[in-house]
């Protein structure tokens, strides 16, 4: 593509984070969604909350720490007089809001000099100003040009109480932009926010998406005014290029293999689940793998059906199952079929190069003993075991604002961690969940395991099924399922009773009551789980699964040997050979080959004392 100069480095920031942007059309009860998964192995998995409070104090400043890192950045003026309660990444007036990075040209992306503004206090900064979606951009928009934005390239998931669904990609000018007006650098981002439209769903993963984009549309798409001139300035766009053809993706964040392969991919696996296009999936399939850049996904699409959050909550569970990029299907799968690698996603491996130069021999010998390095990757789907929290919000257009927004929160892992309602004008959140984050200047140790916190108790819990993934997962997921069923009733109830408050006696006696069932069913599930890793940690131990066995006299159980699946068993055999064959000639050891129930008949008989000889019955102990 001869508009943009390919030749820049892009940055290689983390792949990090999902979002899911599905509007009111799009969903069985009317209502927004948004899923959203901050993926970190370093962050502590909690619920900020920041209640809301009257400014006074116009000297009054307010210190920020950039949220990846703790790192100090600055302090900017309190400005607002008034702040509104926020509860995670929602607030008490609707407004909820995600993100995910894409980090982008390396020119721009964490390139501005005393910026003091990063993504994350973007987010709860915004939070506590903004009622909207539109206010929230004017106020991002605000907070990054007046204080200068010290992250790299974010997209950003918007929603508020009115059903908007908007989609906003930002990235900073770097060092070398001068206003004209002022003659001054000119700090802050550019930037362009589109607006989902109703019925659509939409979804990003570390990559940029949003390409052309309308000028003359107000309603439905905003940009920074010299979003083209930052291009051309630091020689990513041809000046003499027509304006209308720039790409805000392709442009500030080309797509390269990895891009491809493990950011759009994840969005790829959403749509392919949902569209109502039934050659989705197949279409772009080369394009998901990374072969194929130049067909790009659109950046939203109709569904086949409308959605629950139930719906939304599957899709955040996936691994690729049951698709080429299935990582439960290969080697590297382990004996228990797990969709998860150690990190890095990127490895590398020394081969040996082989060279058949036959008229050299000493040379030839040389060559043969040299080593090239290959480049490898690992699966990056939606579920991943660094999640450090993750949420799936109802945003409903139907209730009161105070009322609209209830978020789903987990503490792990989006596959393998309950998830918890709680409503965005709650007071008060449960012990286990609350906390505060290294936007606020906290150290949160990760060092020390705390049996009282559910980060920590929901991650014991998946780490185990982690080892046994095959055996426990369903057993995990069943328990889950049930859980969000019984939640999901008692949710109704609780917005019967909080209406009928907020008729009868007002907004704030409805806050109390969902901020009480908001606690208390927070404390209810951590207790939960802490009983169900002590019965998964029973269940599940020294390679058997324990069954309940109400007639054995010695603990009440059966220990299963679940063996090996045929597929690993092959394995095993292809790379070791007869290594492990048994002699031939040797006796037949059903016993052995079937594990403890092939002798359970002979060992009945034999404890009921009508037959006194032992004959072979310890070898079913081995």
């Amino acid at each position: 593509m001869k508009k943009i100069l390919t030749a820049l480095f892009v940055t290689t920031t983390a792949r990090a984070c999902t979002d899911i942007l599905v509007t009111p059309g799009a969903s069985v009860e009317g209502s927004a969604m948004m899923a959203y998964n901050a993926d970190s192995p370093t962050l502590f998995g909690s619920i900020y909350h920041y209640p809301p409070y009257n400014n006074d104090d116009e000297t009054k400043m307010r210190s920020i720490y950039d949220w990846d890192s703790g790192i100090y950045l600055g302090q900017i003026p309190e400005e607002s007089k008034e702040t509104y309660n926020v509860v995670g990444n929602s607030n008490e007036y609707g407004l909820v809001i995600g993100e995910s990075t894409f980090g982008g040209v390396r020119v721009l992306a964490y390139n501005q000099t005393d910026a003091k503004i990063d993504y994350g206090s973007l987010i709860w900064l915004t939070l506590q100003r903004a009622k909207t979606v539109k206010e929230a951009i004017h106020t991002m928009v605000h907070l990054m040009d007046t204080y200068g934005y010290a992250s790299a390239g974010e997209s950003f998931s918007l929603a508020d109480a009115t059903g908007q669904m908007w989609m906003m990609e930002v990235i900073g000018r770097g060092n070398d932009i001068i206003d004209d007006k002022t003659g001054e650098r000119k700090l802050g981002a550019v930037w362009v926010a589109q607006r989902i439209p109703d019925g659509m769903v939409a979804a990003h993963a570390n990559q940029a998406r949003i390409t052309t984009f309308p000028r003359q549309d107000p309603e439905n798409c905003l940009y920074s005014e010299d979003v083209v001139e930052v291009a051309v300035h630091y020689g990513l766009y041809d000046a003499e290029a027509d304006p209308l053809a720039f790409s805000f993706a392709d442009v500030y964040d080309p797509l390269d293999f990895i891009g491809a392969r493990q950011g759009e991919a994840r969005v790829w696996s959403i749509f392919s689940q949902i569209s109502s296009d039934p050659q989705f999936a197949q279409q772009y399939q080369d394009y998901a793998l990374g072969n194929n850049l130049e067909l790009r996904m659109p950046l939203y699409m109709q569904t086949k059906h409308k959605l629950t959050k139930e719906d939304v909550m599957h899709l955040m569970t996936s691994h690729y199952e049951n698709t080429v990029m299935d990582a439960s299907q290969d080697v590297g799968s382990g004996l228990f079929a797990s969709p998860y690698r150690p990190r890095p996603l990127v490895w590398s491996l020394e081969e040996s190069t082989q060279n058949n130069n036959e008229e050299d021999p000493m040379l030839r010998s040389k060559e043969k003993q040299s080593k090239s390095t290959t480049q490898y990757h690992n699966e990056r789907s939606i579920a991943t075991a660094k999640t450090g929290w993750s949420f799936v919000a109802e945003i409903r257009p139907h209730m009161p604002r105070e009322l609209a927004v209830v978020s789903w929160y987990a503490m792990d892992d989006s596959s393998t961690a309950p998830r918890v309602p709680v409503y965005g004008s709650s007071r008060k959140i449960a012990e286990p969940f609350a906390g505060k984050g290294s936007q606020d200047g906290v150290t949160t140790s990760l060092l020390q395991m705390d049996w009282s916190k559910a980060f920590w108790v929901q991650n014991l819990v998946s780490n185990w099924c982690y080892s046994r993934y095959a055996d426990v997962y369903p057993v995990l997921r069943q328990e889950i399922d049930d859980l969000q069923a019984d939640l999901s009733e008692k949710v109704k109830q609780v917005d019967r009773i909080a209406l009928e408050l907020y008729q009868e006696k007002g907004p704030d006696a409805a806050i109390d009551y969902v901020t009480l069932f908001g606690v208390n069913t927070g404390n209810t599930v951590h207790g939960k789980w802490q009983s169900l890793f002590g019965t998964l940690f029973a269940r599940f131990r020294d390679f058997y699964t324990i069954v309940p066995k109400n007639d054995e006299p010695v603990c009440g159980c059966q220990a299963v040997e679940p063996g090996m699946s045929e597929a690993v068993k092959h394995r095993i055999v292809q790379e070791t050979g007869d290594h492990y064959k048994v002699a031939k000639g040797d006796k037949d050891h059903p016993d052995l080959l079937n594990g403890e129930n092939a002798k359970e008949s002979e060992r009945e008989v034999f404890i009921s004392g009508k037959k006194e000889d032992v004959g072979d019955i310890f070898t079913a102990i081995l």
